[in-house]
């Protein structure tokens, strides 16, 4: 069983609503295999009500409600069988399919979102970066990059009480830059609470859009990282987190570039005792 959390509370759903969670939530694995028409036909209503009942549950479409039901039910050795059955898995075409997936992170991009936290970032006086799981690589490389531009960042602890050792220093002129990709981590949503609670701004990396997840990010950051019974890679995060850094620099007007050329000249300094 898979829990009924996962569909947007305080809704009053109907009868063939009911029906459709307590398949889902009783059959996951059967119901990631079936197209829409299918499941319609196995349980006796319209293909329309279906797709109504996926944005009533708060999911921009079936294919988002099967994406989130994935992420809850199979496991990381789970999504690499499915990868290697689904196709060749040569080095060549396993970066032509990662390849693919970035030009639809591009086709999808929210170029006004994408601005605004570049702008947001460029004039934070506290970056505070939170990232659980394999999404910790994309927050220590968005910390090494803006520490570069000599910004006040720091990662805050991924899970346990000890997270809000770091959220406790969010104030008005601060920034909040959480990952939760197929699903929102409970950590990255109290974060973005906090963050809104005192006025900070909230970014949010994800693989979809997270409406209706119990916390709203001031802006919202979609990588596209593949279909859901696939294995997920953070070619596309970590893309998206580079062309930010690239987005950042440019909004501080040169003061970026003057930092790294410091950087370079102290290296230089000292490269015959630490070289490179």
């Amino acid at each position: 069983m898979m829990p009924i959390s996962l569909f947007k509370q305080g809704v009053a759903y109907t009868q063939a609503e009911h029906t459709i969670i307590d398949f889902i939530t009783s059959n996951p694995t059967e119901f990631l295999v079936m197209p829409i028409q299918q499941l319609a036909a196995r349980l006796g209503v319209s293909d329309a009500t279906v797709s109504r009942f996926a944005r009533h549950a708060g999911f921009r479409d079936f294919k988002e409600l099967k994406a989130t039901v994935a992420a809850s039910t199979l496991g990381p050795a789970e999504k690499i069988a499915a990868s290697i059955e689904g196709g060749p898995t040569s080095p060549r075409a396993f970066l032509e399919r990662q390849q693919s997936y970035l030009g639809i992170t591009a086709e999808r991009i929210d170029e006004e979102a994408f601005m605004k936290a570049a702008r947001t970032l460029a004039g934070a006086s506290l970056v505070l970066i939170h990232g659980k799981g394999a999404a910790s690589c994309c927050a220590e490389l968005l910390r090494f990059r803006l520490s570069r531009f000599s910004k006040r960042v720091v990662v805050v602890p991924p899970a346990g009480s000890e997270l809000f050792e770091g959220l406790v220093h969010m104030d008005k002129d601060s920034v909040l830059v959480t990952f939760g990709f197929q699903r929102l981590p409970e950590e990255s949503r109290i974060a973005i609470e906090q963050a809104r609670s005192v006025g900070a701004t909230s970014i949010l990396f994800t693989s979809r859009a997270l409406h209706g997840a119990g916390a709203e990010p001031d802006i919202e950051l979609v990588a596209y990282r593949g279909e859901p019974l696939e294995y997920h890679s953070m070619a596309g995060a970590v893309a998206l987190v580079d062309a930010l850094v690239v987005a950042v620099a440019a909004q501080l007007d040169g003061s970026a570039t003057d930092e790294l050329e410091r950087l370079r000249a102290l290296k230089r300094a000292y490269e015959s005792t630490l070289p490179r």
